[in-house]
C-alpha cells in the first residue's frame, strides 16, 4: 500500500485521528494482530509501549474501541486488533503513512488538535457589538 497522503486517508486524519498516541496505540495492536498467534494486549503492555500511566492507557483504548478499532477479549484476557472492514484499508494506509512520513502524519494530526483548541479559545474572546 502506498505511504503516501491521498486526500481520502488526509480527510480521515483529520476526522477521525484523535492524536498521535491514538496512532502509536493502533500500531501496537495491529503489530501484535500480525506477531505469533494475534497475542493480546493488555492496558498494562499498552502503558508500558506508550509510556503513559494505565489510566491514559485506558483512555486511549476507550478512544480505539469507539472508532472500531479493536475489541475486548472475553475473561479479561486482554484486546485485540479487529477493524471494521471499511476501515481496515484506511488504517492499513495510516500505518504507511505514519512509519514513511512521520513529520508529515503528525503535523497533520496536531493541525487538528490545534484547531479545535484555537476554536475554544475563541469562544471565550471578548468582542464589542
Amino acid at each position: 500500500m502506498s505511504e503516501e497522503l491521498t486526500e481520502p486517508l488526509r480527510r480521515f486524519i483529520l476526522t477521525s485521528v484523535p492524536s498521535v498516541p491514538f496512532v502509536e496505540a493502533l500500531l501496537i495492536f495491529r503489530d501484535a494482530a500480525s506477531s505469533a498467534g494475534g497475542a493480546p494486549v493488555t492496558i498494562e503492555l499498552l502503558a508500558g509501549r506508550l509510556y503513559v500511566s494505565e489510566r491514559q492507557a485506558a483512555e486511549i483504548l476507550a478512544e480505539l474501541r469507539t472508532a472500531r478499532v479493536v475489541e475486548t477479549l472475553p475473561e479479561g484476557a486482554g484486546h485485540r486488533y479487529a477493524p471494521e472492514p471499511d476501515l481496515a484499508p484506511l488504517l492499513d494506509a495510516l500505518a504507511a503513512a505514519y512509519r514513511a512520513r512521520l513529520v508529515e502524519v503528525t503535523a497533520l494530526i496536531h493541525s487538528r488538535t490545534g484547531r479545535m483548541a484555537q476554536q475554544f479559545a475563541d469562544a471565550f474572546k471578548l468582542r464589542k457589538d
